[in-house]
């Protein structure tokens, strides 16, 4: 049995031409302040913190001039202006001779250096870190805090603070 079919029944069926989706603007604008605000939070979290590196301000002490005698003797003499006097900042306290006793080095550290620290502590600010086989002067009494002994040192910078004694020892070892 064959069957045959005509040409007039086969019909190719047209699509109208392809019609580009609008672009949804709101979601289009949202999407690109999300991706700068993701962009700008990376990068906030990547940099240095500049709160951690502290500077001590000191109000300058006023000063009084000395008035000058009135120019005629009619007329009064007049308040004498406060002038501003700068507050000369000492250089750091040097020891006259550290003992060997009172020299510390870093160690231990596997090469990564240690944290100086405002304060005893693993969450005081960080000062800086210092290299393996940085010489220290040790500056005051040891401390106890978060269940570590805390040195108070001096680099050779100047800047004091407190690093960990696991990560310290005597500086002729």
């Amino acid at each position: 049995m064959q069957v045959a079919v005509s040409q007039a029944h086969a019909r190719t069926v047209r699509l109208p031409p392809a019609v580009e989706a609008p672009i949804h603007w709101p979601s289009a604008i949202a999407g690109l302040v999300l991706a700068i605000a993701v962009v700008v939070g990376v990068s906030w979290l990547a940099s240095t913190r500049q709160s951690e590196h502290r500077l001590t301000v000191r109000a300058a002490p006023i000063v009084p001039t000395q008035p000058e005698p009135a120019a005629a003797a009619g007329q009064a003499a007049q308040a004498p202006a406060p002038t501003v006097a700068p507050t000369p900042i000492p250089p750091p306290a040097q020891a006259a001779s550290a003992s060997a006793a009172d020299r510390l080095k870093v160690a231990n550290t596997r090469g990564l250096g240690v944290n100086l620290r405002a304060r005893a502590g693993e969450q005081a600010a960080r000062l800086k870190t210092l290299p393996e086989g940085t010489l220290l002067d040790l500056v005051g009494p040891d401390e106890r805090a978060d269940g570590s002994v805390w040195k108070n040192v001096r680099e050779p910078g100047g800047s004091e603070g407190w690093v960990s004694a696991s990560f310290v020892s005597a500086a002729g070892r």
